[in-house]
């Protein structure tokens, strides 16, 4: 039996949020999310990746390709990465927006 009902090993396995003092949720990424991400209907020529961190998961998007929108496509880009970071977040997980400079290189 913990010591403690507030600091049991179970609830805070995955550790605190520094901001709020929650407990952090598990982070994962599975194949729903994936197949709903790829349902979601996505801007033309737009480069975003799902990165898992320890603690959250991001959405990369990277500068030079951002810069190339304007207008209604702008737009269109933001309603898209804002749709797939509340989706993301429906399952219980922290997702953040990443702004990478330069373009993405194939490694």
């Amino acid at each position: 039996m913990p010591a403690s009902n507030i600091y049991d090993n179970k609830h805070f396995k995955h550790g605190v949020n520094l901001w709020t003092g929650e407990p952090n949720k598990p982070v994962f990424y599975n194949e729903e999310m994936k197949k709903k991400l790829r349902e979601m209907k996505k801007p033309m020529l737009l480069m975003m990746d799902v990165v898992k961190y320890p603690d959250f998961l991001a959405l990369r998007l990277y500068e030079d390709n951002f810069i190339q929108f304007t207008g209604n496509k702008k737009e269109e880009v933001i309603d898209y990465v804002t749709r797939a970071k509340k989706m993301i977040e429906s399952y219980g997980v922290r997702c953040e927006l990443e702004g990478v400079p330069g373009g993405r290189s194939i490694t």
